[in-house]
């Protein structure tokens, strides 16, 4: 009678209509225009018990594959991560069904470094599309994908050697690799190679494990190695939101500099605007600056300048490995470049260079106060090392992050690329400063910055 039972709930189970509970897609990602990916995984598909779909997500307990046991155990009991333990997630998920026989998909997506987004995409038997809006990195991130089989695995058994090879080529300092802290990433990247599961459990884990490096500058990206890089040109052209003017009074104006990662014109717009209000006083805020291109830094730093300075030495691996000392830095030839794409590309077929400002049309010739913090990083630190050391501005705040090398983003295999440090630089009087950063003037904390200035010029908000 027992077994009849068995035999009959069996027949009911394959009668019965079946739960799409393991629907699988391989996806890929893109931000923005080729700006970043494509960033390749797995989406699987959740259906409810009325075969509705209400979620869907990356391979589960990336945390766990990622982080170990113990901290992602951590992580769920304080509610930070999702309890399937996923990288990336679409929930609450309702789907229309339109008249050419697709569905259309409303969801939020979760992502760590992304947050939460409204998801908008369609759904046919074998297909997903779909995109959404990434407030913290200004873009449109593109989502598609086709279904696939349920072993659908992504390998990486050969990516450490071509990332290892590859930083042996152009690593500003192949001293580094003969560190402790280096054969320690080593043994952690080749057992990422043999846990993760998808490009997205590459990135995290990567970036992880790399910021413990004796050196900054060194992460994993993505990119499609047939479209080629835009040129710093175009970018000039559409850029926008990376500076903004304030009057605080008919006597000081204030910049905000968010970021240097906009163009030439950006920036010339601004100071056309600072130098018509003739102002006695300008405060150039650079608090959580995290640094960009040369270009926007070299317009703003050549209105602050009546001569002509130098920024500071840019030292590749063939300087070092040349057995050459820093006393032959003066041999170096002087570069004007204020393109960052060709400095980067001299960079990385030459021992390095002295790079120099020249002043530019305008020129203030009031007072300069430039805030910083620990997230004043990269770009902003040359330029506000060398507009302290010449006596140009007053440096208010924190002590800058010590983020400072020149890097590329250098073609690895198929769709990884390396932001890495192909360069060294020393400030005009041979000190680095990646790892040590530059102490300000007038320390006080971040936040009080603005109003330590104002305080001290008589002014007011």
């Amino acid at each position: 009678m027992h077994k009849k039972n068995l035999l009959f709930l069996l027949v009911i189970c394959i009668l019965s209509p079946s739960v799409n509970a393991q629907e699988r897609y391989k996806v890929e990602m893109v931000f923005g225009e080729n700006d970043f990916g494509p960033m390749n995984t797995l989406l699987i598909a959740k259906y409810d018990e009325a075969n509705k779909l209400v979620q869907f997500s990356s391979p589960p307990d990336a945390y766990k594959r990622i982080l170990g046991n113990g901290k992602s155990f951590l992580l769920k009991i304080f509610k930070k991560v999702p309890k399937n333990g996923a990288f990336l997630t679409i929930n609450d998920i309702e789907s229309f069904h339109n008249m050419d026989g697709t569905d259309s998909l409303k969801g939020y997506i979760s992502m760590p470094m992304l947050g939460i987004s409204p998801f908008k995409g369609i759904k046919t038997n074998d297909k997903i599309s779909g995109s959404f809006y990434s407030k913290s990195y200004g873009v449109t991130v593109k989502l598609s994908g086709l279904k696939t089989s349920l072993d659908e695995t992504f390998t990486y058994d050969n990516f450490p050697q071509h990332i290892f090879d590859t930083t042996q080529k152009y690593l500003f300092n192949t001293s580094y690799l003969e560190t402790t802290k280096w054969k320690k990433f080593k043994k952690r990247t080749v057992k990422l190679a043999s846990v993760a599961i998808d490009d997205i459990d590459w990135f995290f884990g990567f970036n992880m494990s790399s910021s413990k490096l004796p050196f900054s500058h060194y992460n994993l990206m993505f990119g499609n190695p047939t479209v080629k890089k835009v040129e710093e040109e175009y970018i000039e052209y559409k850029t926008y939101n990376n500076v903004f003017f304030k009057e605080i009074s008919n006597k000081t104006a204030l910049l905000e500099v968010k970021s240097f990662s906009g163009g030439k014109i950006e920036m010339d717009s601004i100071i056309s605007i600072v130098h018509s209000g003739n102002y006695q006083n300008l405060i150039i805020d650079l608090r959580d600056n995290s640094g960009g291109g040369l270009s926007p830094a070299h317009v703003l730093g050549s209105y602050l300048i009546e001569d002509e300075i130098n920024i500071g030495y840019f030292i590749t691996n063939k300087f070092s490995t040349g057995g050459e000392k820093i006393t032959d830095f003066e041999s170096l030839p002087d570069s004007k470049e204020k393109n960052t794409y060709k400095l980067q590309a001299y960079l990385l077929n030459s021992r390095g260079c002295k790079l120099v400002i020249e002043p530019g049309e305008m020129k203030f010739n009031g007072n300069v106060f430039i805030l910083t913090n620990k997230k004043t990083a990269s770009t902003c630190e040359p330029f506000v090392y060398g507009l302290k050391s010449n006596k140009i501005a007053t440096t208010v705040g924190e002590n800058t992050s010590g983020a400072m090398l020149s890097a590329s983003n250098i073609h690895v295999i198929d769709n990884f690329y390396i932001f890495m440090a192909i360069a060294d630089y020393y400030t005009p009087d041979k000190m680095r400063l990646d790892q040590i950063g530059v102490a300000p003037d007038i320390e006080v904390p971040s936040e009080e910055a603005l109003d330590y200035v104002l305080k001290m010029i008589g002014d007011t908000k």
